[in-house]
C-alpha cells in the first residue's frame, strides 16, 4: 500500500505534549491550595477552589483531544503511536485525580486531626515535587526527538526518569506516616472519616503514582528506539 508523501512528512506531533504538560500541571497545581484551605476550615474556599479544578481539568481534557484528533494515523516516529498515546492518558490521569480530589473534599466536612496537618502537608509537597520532574522530563521531548531518543539526551531522559521513581518512592513512605497517624486518631475520628480520609490520601497518592508512569512511558520510548 502506498503511503501519501504528505503523511511521511507531516511533522511530529510529540513537542505539542509539552503544552498538555502544561496544563495539567497547572491543575495539579491547586491541590496544595485545595488541602490549605481544608486545614484552614475553609469550606466554602475548598468549594471554590474545588470548582476552578474541574474548569482546568476540563481545559486538560480539551487539549487531550486535540492532540489525539490531529495526531496522524500514519507518520515516521521514532517511537510506536500506540506508546505516544499512553503517554498522554497517563499525561491526563494526573488531572483527573486532582479533580477527584476536589470532588472528595466537597462531598462532607472534614476534621483535619493536629497531628496530621504537618505530615499531610510534607505529603502534597512531596506529590508537587514528583509532578514538577515529570513536566521536567516532558519538556525534553524536543531535544529526544531531535535526537532520535539516543545518545546522551536520552541517557539525561532516563537520568530524570529514575529520579521520578525516587520520588515517588518518597511520597509513597510520607503516605504511609499520614496513614499511620490518621489510624491513630481513631478515637476522635468516624469510622466513615476515616474511610473517606484513607480514599483521599490514596487519591492524591495517585498523582504521583501517574506521574511516575510517565516516566516509565519515557524509559519505554529510549529501549525501543
Amino acid at each position: 500500500m502506498r503511503i501519501p508523501l504528505a503523511n511521511l512528512l507531516v511533522r511530529s506531533p510529540l513537542p505539542r505534549v509539552e503544552a498538555l504538560m502544561d496544563r495539567v500541571e497547572e491543575c495539579v497545581g491547586c491541590v496544595p491550595q485545595l488541602v490549605e484551605l481544608l486545614i484552614a476550615g475553609d469550606a466554602a474556599g475548598v468549594e471554590r477552589m474545588a470548582r476552578e479544578v474541574s474548569v482546568l481539568e476540563g481545559q486538560a481534557d480539551a487539549a487531550k483531544n486535540a492532540f489525539r484528533s490531529k495526531m496522524p494515523v500514519r507518520l515516521f516516529l521514532p517511537v510506536d503511536r500506540r506508546d505516544v498515546l499512553r503517554l498522554i492518558s497517563e499525561i491526563d490521569a494526573m488531572a483527573d485525580c486532582a479533580e477527584d480530589v476536589g470532588v472528595l473534599l466537597t462531598l462532607r466536612p472534614y476534621q483535619v486531626p493536629e497531628a496530621l496537618k504537618a505530615p499531610l502537608r510534607e505529603f502534597v509537597e512531596r506529590v508537587m515535587a514528583t509532578v514538577a520532574a515529570a513536566t521536567e522530563l516532558v519538556e525534553m521531548m524536543d531535544d529526544l526527538m531531535s535526537a532520535g531518543f539516543a545518545g546522551s539526551t536520552a541517557e539525561a531522559a532516563l537520568a530524570k526518569a529514575d529520579e521520578i521513581g525516587q520520588l515517588e518512592h518518597k511520597a509513597d513512605k510520607v503516605q504511609d506516616r499520614c496513614a499511620k497517624t490518621l489510624f491513630r486518631s481513631e478515637g476522635e475520628l468516624s469510622p466513615v472519616a476515616i474511610f473517606m480520609w484513607t480514599k483521599l490520601l490514596n487519591k492524591i497518592g495517585d498523582i504521583a503514582n501517574h506521574a511516575e508512569n510517565v516516566g516509565d512511558q519515557f524509559r519505554l520510548f529510549v529501549a525501543a528506539s
